[in-house]
């Protein structure tokens, strides 16, 4: 049964509407859609009906995709954002991903339309995953402190001294103790090390008379386990309004922190290979440009033959020749460089610290990677067509991605007339 799947198209062509439809049904998905092509129109569809993703193309008389991604944030509107572009620069679709664009396809390549939309809808599931949890957090403090007997929170207080007065049994399976077993004892007598020392920072914050506190903290739990604990605190009064003690709460967010984690690898990995991606490798080659890591070498990589694998094998065998390709990609060059995917088949590599000798020794490490990928995986060689170039101040280091870029170029062209690679030293000739 095909997955439903509502569509808001920002599109002033009927017919290159029509087309990303096509798209999507194909990929599996029951496609219910609108098309709008100007501000009114697509504010009045994001008031009027629910989004699954939304695809807007990049430029249209009188609108653009930059725009629109302006009127979505306008209206508080957090719906996966796709730009899509008959033929735009690097540095446009840069500025889309920056500007809060989740991808970028280009409508000459919509094979990658519906891998980009399952990732931005499974990446938009996360961040409303995210929001779900801090906001249950939030609820459930303001629940203990009406409720603190009842809640299957872990639950303690003590007096002013910092002896224990008393505890839920949540808090006693969650620290290991025997009911009654903590009470007149401190915390150093009952709770492990790490826990003791959060709940110390609590007590000083509370000698201070200020008000509800929380600390963050990774704790060794009875059954061993390490989790991210949130403790809560706060002073009590008693009938004399004078402090009766210390009540706090322990909140396992060990899955909102692991949302998080995940979100923030989304962010910097392309979810295919599993290294870096565009948005990434443009953050570093701004960092590069203006840092003291030159020379820096920028290496670019093309797979060939990707689109003949895709057509005449499937499109798995054509992730599993980009998977092998960012393998070879990472064996190949050093931990302290940054290898990414920057394009549907293209890679590319910045290198600190490293002049053309150095260059043409990775580029000797690349070959032999691919060698020896190519004997590993003899049903599905792989074969690469390379460009680099070496920057040795900021202001070279854009010219160098662009002849790094040519040369690849160069090398693809001259493989397809002649059916033959250029040698190692072309590489950087």
């Amino acid at each position: 049964m095909k997955r439903l799947l509502r569509v808001l198209i920002v599109e002033d062509a009927p017919d290159d509407a029509q087309l990303i439809v096509i798209q999507l049904e194909q990929g599996g998905f029951d496609v219910h859609f609108q098309r709008v092509d100007s501000a009114q129109a697509l504010t009045e569809a994001l008031t009027s009906a629910q989004w699954d993703v939304i695809i807007c193309d990049y430029v249209m008389p009188g609108f653009s995709g930059l725009k629109a991604l302006q009127i979505l944030k306008e209206n508080g509107c957090d719906i996966p954002f796709l730009m899509i572009s008959g033929k735009v620069g690097e540095e446009a679709a840069a500025a889309a991903i920056r500007a809060g664009a989740d991808d970028f396809v280009l409508k000459g390549n919509l094979a990658r339309l519906v891998p980009a939309v399952q990732r931005s809808i499974a990446e938009a599931a996360l961040r409303q995953q995210s929001r779900r949890h801090e906001q249950e957090l939030k609820e459930k403090l303001e629940f203990i402190q009406v409720l603190i007997d009842t809640l299957p929170t872990p639950i303690f207080y003590n007096d002013p001294n910092g002896l224990y007065l008393g505890c839920n049994r949540a808090f006693e399976e969650q620290i290991g103790i025997k009911p009654g077993e903590h009470v007149n004892k401190s915390i150093y007598e009952i709770l492990p090390p790490d826990l003791a020392a959060l709940y110390t920072r609590g007590e000083e914050t509370a000698e201070n008379g200020v008000g509800p506190r929380s600390f963050e903290g990774t704790i060794t739990c009875a059954d061993g386990e390490r989790r991210d604990m949130i403790f809560y605190s706060a002073t009590f009064k008693n009938s004399g309004n004078s402090s009766g003690g210390v009540v706090g709460a322990l909140l396992d967010i060990s899955e909102r922190k692991q949302a998080e984690l995940k979100l923030r690898y989304l962010s910097s990995h392309d979810i295919l290979t599993g290294i870096y991606n565009r948005a990434y490798f443009d953050e570093e080659l701004d960092r590069l440009s203006k840092g003291r890591k030159f020379p820096v070498s920028i290496v670019m990589v093309d797979v060939d033959r990707l689109k003949e694998v895709n057509d005449q094998q499937g499109h798995a065998a054509g992730d599993e020749l980009l998977r092998h390709a960012a393998e070879v990609l990472k064996n190949a060059f050093r931990r302290e460089d940054v290898v990414a995917r920057v394009g549907g088949d293209e890679f590319a590599a910045l290198l600190p610290n490293t002049d053309e000798s150095t260059l043409r020794e990775a580029m000797e490490r690349l070959q032999a990677h691919l060698a020896q990928s190519n004997h590993e995986h003899p049903a599905l060689p792989l074969s690469l067509s390379i460009g680099a170039a070496t920057a040795y101040d900021g202001e070279e280091l854009m010219t160098s991605w662009r002849l790094a870029d040519q040369r690849m170029y160069r090398q693809k062209k001259g493989r397809k007339n002649s059916n033959a690679g250029s040698r190692q030293h072309q590489l950087v000739a």
